[in-house]
C-alpha cells in the first residue's frame, strides 16, 4: 500500500514539473483524496465527496481534475448506474514509482515546502475541529497528541508501520453511522542521527 507519508517523503519528478506537482499535491483538500485513496486503493467520487466533509460536490470535482492533470491520480474504472457514469478513481502509479524513483535528489527546500503544506492541512483539521458547537465537550475521548520515542531499526521500523497500516485497514469499510464519526490519523515519522 502507497501510505501519504511515504509519497510526501519520496516525491521527486523531474525538475520541469517538480514545483507545479507539489503544489497540486499538497493542497489540504488533494492531501484528503490522496489519504482516501492510499488507504482504500479506489473510490468513488461518492465516497470520496464523503471522506471530504462538508464540501460542494463542484469543489471536489474541481480538485479532482486538478490531480488528474498532474497523472498523480487516475479514473480506474467508470461504472454505468442507472444511465450515469460513475467514475472509480486510484493512485496512478505510474507517476508514484517516478516519484518514488530516487528520494535521494530530493532537496531541503522541497522537503521543507512539503511538510509546511502537510502542517497547514493538520491546523485545517484542527481549526474545524475546535470550531464545532461541541468541540471541546468531549476531548479526553476525541481528540489526542502523542508524541513517542522509539529506537529502531529500518527493518523495525517498516514492520511496525505494516502492522499500523493493517489495523487501520481493518477499519476503512466502516460506514458512517449515528455512533460513528469521522476521525482522522496523522503521522510524522523523524529520524536522528
Amino acid at each position: 500500500m502507497i501510505t501519504l507519508s511515504r509519497m510526501i517523503t519520496y516525491k521527486k519528478v523531474s525538475e520541469s514539473m517538480k514545483d507545479n506537482t507539489i503544489t497540486a499535491m499538497m493542497h489540504p483538500l488533494r492531501i484528503r483524496i490522496i489519504q482516501e485513496l492510499a488507504l482504500k486503493h479506489t473510490a468513488t467520487t461518492k465516497e470520496l465527496l464523503h471522506a471530504c466533509g462538508d464540501i460542494p460536490q463542484a469543489t471536489l470535482y474541481r480538485h479532482l481534475k486538478e490531480l488528474l492533470s498532474y497523472n498523480i491520480i487516475k479514473v480506474s474504472q467508470e461504472n454505468t448506474i442507472n444511465g450515469i457514469i460513475e467514475k472509480v478513481y486510484a493512485i496512478n502509479d505510474g507517476a508514484m514509482a517516478t516519484i518514488m524513483k530516487d528520494p535521494r535528489t530530493i532537496t531541503k527546500d522541497d522537503l521543507t515546502s512539503i511538510f509546511n503544506q502537510f502542517m497547514i492541512s493538520l491546523m485545517t483539521d484542527f481549526k474545524s475541529y475546535i470550531d464545532h458547537k461541541d468541540g471541546t465537550t468531549h476531548l479526553q475521548h476525541e481528540f489526542g497528541l502523542v508524541s513517542a520515542s522509539l529506537f529502531l531499526s529500518d527493518d523495525e521500523l517498516k514492520e511496525m508501520l505494516k502492522s499500523i497500516n493493517q489495523v487501520m485497514s481493518s477499519y476503512l469499510e466502516n460506514q458512517p453511522s449515528d455512533n460513528r464519526k469521522l476521525r482522522k490519523f496523522s503521522r510524522i515519522i523523524t529520524t536522528s542521527k
